[in-house]
């Protein structure tokens, strides 16, 4: 494809902007179910009280706390933790974030997006696809590499959801936010849909004989537009080389359509949008409030969870123990070359100290 004309379908796909104002958040939230909230953030405050004691109590001493020591370094300097209580505040919560945004992030997605569409037809709620349980259950008993090898030739890997509405069929790939595809993804997801959307689309209408038309949506759960590291719109451009065309740049913007069948569709859906297309797939726009009923949701679960599972003495505890691991963290001066002891600071030895942890398993 010519260079100008990548360029200018980028720049249409980001060109949407986003401006926050009390006017439409006031209306947002009269067309929010008060219910449905409360039903939302029980279910996320059980999975919290089973599952985030965990993600805090599993790591044990210094070693499960190893992170990127070139960054570490940098980061110990600019922030000035010169202190084992404020080093160990920085390095439990920035390892918290981490552990939370690829494993129980992605826990918590799933959890809301269960809870829609609106349509109250059980059979219309976004679940796991029968195809993709099927391959799964194709590897029960099979070891590691065997494992690794069948999931080289799956067909469903890459859709984590769908639902029917309809005629039609709806499937997303959830992305946790803006900047989590990456180049690797990129062609993986590339390659899943251009390779497979003729057999989801047969496979569909064997398991939902009414369907005839298939959505494929990558989604990204926050983020606008313009703040996306732009591998979801990679996806979409390497995809008009792979039998897709943009399906009416004008009207539908970013929407792809394969050229031999015409009945599947792909695009993508990002932050308010994709919380939209979560709560109604087949009419968005009746459901632009549902990222108010997920934030909310979320905000009361996690004050409820909080105080139920007395995280933060849990948390308290773990920073605790892991300042008293830093301050042990020494070497002696006599130990050292003359020329450290010379050029090298207290702090400046205990910033080493911290770093070197990354590279051993036991003993620090």
């Amino acid at each position: 494809m010519p260079k100008q004309t990548e360029k200018s379908f980028f720049e249409t796909l980001r060109a949407l902007q986003h401006h926050y104002t009390a006017d439409e958040i006031r209306k947002l939230f009269s067309q929010v179910d008060e219910q449905r909230v409360k039903t939302l953030a029980g279910i996320l405050n059980t999975y919290i009280l089973q599952n985030l004691p965990t993600a805090i109590e599993k790591r044990e001493g210094l070693a499960d706390y190893r992170t990127n020591p070139y960054v570490l370094l940098t980061c110990a300097s600019v922030m000035q933790l010169d202190q084992p209580d404020r080093f160990a505040d920085f390095l439990f919560n920035n390892k918290l974030y981490m552990g939370l945004e690829t494993s129980f992030g992605k826990s918590i997605e799933a959890a809301f997006v269960g809870a829609y569409p609106l349509s109250k037809n059980a059979k219309y709620k976004w679940t796991e696809p029968p195809e993709k349980a099927a391959e799964a259950a194709k590897l029960v008993g099979l070891r590691k590499e065997e494992k690794t090898r069948v999931r080289t030739s799956s067909v469903w890997r890459e859709i984590d959801k769908s639902c029917v509405v309809g005629n039609r069929r709806f499937m997303t790939s959830i992305k946790s936010g803006p900047n989590c595809i990456n180049d690797t993804q990129v062609g993986g997801m590339t390659n899943a849909i251009g390779k497979n959307y003729r057999t989801w689309l047969e496979q569909t209408r064997r398991t939902y004989p009414q369907v005839t038309a298939l959505d494929v949506a990558v989604g990204l759960t926050y983020g606008t537009d313009r703040t996306t590291n732009n591998k979801e719109n990679q996806i979409l451009v390497k995809l008009l080389d792979l039998g897709f065309v943009e399906e009416n740049r004008a009207k539908a913007p970013g929407v792809l359509i394969d050229s031999e069948t015409k009945s599947v569709r792909v695009y993508r859906r990002i932050g308010k949008e994709f919380w939209a297309f979560i709560g109604a797939p087949n009419n968005p726009r009746s459901a632009t409030f549902v990222f108010l009923e997920v934030v909310l949701a979320l905000s009361k679960a996690l004050s409820g969870g909080m105080q139920a599972g007395n995280l933060e003495e849990k948390i308290n505890r773990k920073i605790q123990a892991l300042a008293t691991a830093l301050s042990k963290l020494n070497f002696p001066r006599q130990s050292l070359p003359e020329w450290v002891r010379k050029d090298f600071s207290e702090n400046e030895l205990f910033w080493f100290a911290t770093a070197i942890s990354a590279f051993y398993d036991e003993g620090i």
